[in-house]
């Protein structure tokens, strides 16, 4: 057999597939995220609307274990395959879903808080510190570096308006101050990004099917943006509480008609995209019940609740079956 038959032999054959460990996503972090979020969603409802606390706190401990295990599995992937995470970070969309470890740490603070409040605020100091890291280096880098526009997706939103999450679990835990830098930086570079997304969507070909479901981080903004503002007006409802309500409302409209376009197609662990911004959602719509009672904003908020709890369940159960399948850490 000559060389060149033989080379072209080994061409054809499939290459071998990496470990399960260098092929974990970072992008996982969003099951914490979605898992956590509707934890505290759960919570404000027992706060305020009289639901059982039991639901709250099964959810918190199922997204601590799950944070825990991902925190361990991806400490040793940086052990063993730092190439792979290395160009996990230097990816275009990839890297945007790294502060989803940060905004982890700050959604897991706000519902440890009632629990174990030094843990709150361990979890609170190392997710803003971590954040304020992360987004610095990513925008750094779109600075420095033309970017792609066909690949972006609004993913970017995650370290540019994961600041404005901070004060949800800063104020309470004392740090006002601080948070309102973070609160300052999100909401500004937001309306910023937002139009730049926007523009994406609408004049750039469409994103692909794994892709489709960040759409859904349109609403994050608003809703997380309104829950923070009524952390630092200790639950008044102001003009800007009534704007961030309202654009959050009619962004939930249209991503609900736009349903059956977003997921659609094979599952993708990135699908997580779609919960936290619905839990979002749903504590930020009980939380302005809760300031500007109303048979409407009572209605909306039990609306948000349901859909953010079928979105969890709908995505949590697809990935069972995905994990199951092995293609869960088979996603290039």
């Amino acid at each position: 057999m000559s060389e060149t038959t033989a080379a072209a032999q080994a061409s054809q054959e499939p290459m071998a597939e990496k470990p399960v460990l260098a092929r974990l996503s970072i992008a996982m972090f969003g099951m914490v995220m979605g898992i956590g979020g509707l934890s505290n969603a759960w919570g404000a409802a027992h706060r305020v609307l009289g639901a059982p606390l039991w639901i709250s706190q099964v959810l918190l401990a199922l997204a601590v274990l799950i944070f825990c295990a991902l925190v361990l599995a991806h400490l040793a992937k940086l052990g063993f395959c730092f190439a792979e995470v290395a160009q996990e970070f230097a990816h275009p969309v990839r890297s945007s879903f790294f502060p989803a470890v940060s905004v982890s740490m700050v959604v897991l603070s706000i519902g440890l808080r009632a629990y174990a409040l030094p843990v709150a605020h361990g979890l609170w100091w190392a997710g803003a510190v971590m954040h304020f890291v992360l987004a610095v280096t990513l925008i750094r880098r779109w600075i420095l570096h033309a970017q792609d526009e066909s690949v972006l997706t609004p993913a970017w939103f995650i370290p540019v308006v994961g600041n404005i999450l901070v004060p949800v679990g800063g104020v309470p835990l004392g740090y006002v101050e601080i948070s309102w830098f973070f609160f300052s930086v999100g909401l500004i570079f937001w309306l910023a990004f937002f139009t730049i997304v926007l523009h994406r969507v609408l004049f750039v070909p469409v994103m692909s099917q794994r892709s489709m479901p960040t759409l859904f981080i349109l609403l994050a903004p608003p809703s997380i943006g309104l829950s923070a503002y009524l952390a630092f007006t200790g639950g008044q409802a102001g003009a800007l509480g009534d704007i961030l309500y309202c654009l959050a409302l009619f962004i939930a409209i249209l991503l609900a008609t736009l349903w059956r376009h977003v997921a659609h197609g094979p599952f993708f662990m990135s699908w997580w995209a779609m919960t936290f911004p619905a839990d979002g959602w749903a504590g930020a719509s009980i939380a302005f019940f809760h300031a500007r009672p109303s048979v409407y904003t009572q209605v909306i908020a039990f609306v948000a609740l349901a859909v953010a709890n079928g979105i969890v369940l709908w995505i949590a159960v697809r990935t069972a079956l995905h994990m199951a399948s092995g293609a869960a850490f088979r996603e290039d």
